[in-house]
């Protein structure tokens, strides 16, 4: 990533918080490599292909999130019809399951680390406190236990706060064949994908797509003290890729373990 100078890395990374500059948990987990993601622009026509799926992707989860937090606000607002499937999924969830909002997009301060964040949701589900992340992704990935990790971590500096779980809730939406064979077409970032049922009737047919619906899934994650130390391993990488800038910035960065 290029930085023209050290405001420009600061804004683009971290926070200003009371005089005293952060920088961001999804950006230093954004140090991690993706494999997956460097598969997947392989095999478009070009770069600028891939960035822009990907902005176009980011602006519809913020469509969603924005509708799904309004929802947990109890705010009356219209739903974006673009989203209107995942928005209804969610909707049967929540009557389902007990959420009870505390904090919704909160920014979170690790003075212990030196970092801070932005949290979706700090909850109790069903009866249990914890951190809820709302992914609008297709799967969800091992990566988003580090991301969570350091908002929990940040979390837990606070001497009262009781023990916390974590969860993500993954919303999507997609077309399914009507003929049965399993297969998906998902549209984002204006970008359509079918993902073929596994099988040979699924490679053989010649599908017929429903009306779109949403998808919701809750995955509780374990192994938290592991997930920290992997965040805290990341930190000490993004610090080392960007010593250049961060030995610009009045506040030293101090990062005691």
């Amino acid at each position: 990533m290029f930085y023209s100078n050290v405001e420009n890395f600061k804004s683009a990374t971290g926070y200003e918080i009371d005089g005293i500059w952060y920088p961001r948990v999804t950006s230093i987990v954004s140090i991690k490599a993706k494999p997956a993601l460097y598969k997947y622009y392989a095999g478009l026509p070009d770069f600028a292909t891939g960035e822009s799926i990907k902005n176009k992707s980011a602006e519809e989860g913020t469509i969603l999130h924005n509708a799904i937090e309004a929802i947990l606000k109890k705010e009356d607002s219209p739903v974006p019809e673009a989203v209107a499937p995942a928005v209804s999924a969610f909707l049967d969830f929540q009557k389902q399951n007990e959420i009870i909002p505390h904090q919704i997009e909160a920014r979170i301060i690790s003075k212990k680390h030196h970092y801070a964040g932005t949290l979706d949701c700090l909850a109790e589900l069903n009866g249990q406190l914890g951190v809820l992340d709302i992914k609008t992704s297709y799967a969800i990935y091992r990566d988003y236990g580090i991301q969570t990790s350091a908002y929990v971590e940040a979390l837990r500096e606070n001497p009262s706060m009781p023990p916390l779980k974590r969860w993500i809730l993954r919303l999507d939406q997609a077309r399914h064949c009507i003929r049965g064979c399993g297969s998906k077409m998902r549209e984002k970032g204006g970008n359509i994908k079918i993902r073929p049922a596994k099988g040979v009737a699924a490679s053989r047919c010649s599908h017929v797509w429903g009306e779109q619906l949403g998808e919701v899934e809750l995955r509780e994650l374990p192994d938290i003290e592991k997930d920290v130390q992997a965040f805290l391993a990341a930190k000490t990488l993004w610090e080392w890729e960007y010593d250049y800038w961060l030995r610009q910035i009045p506040n030293p960065i101090k990062n005691d373990r």
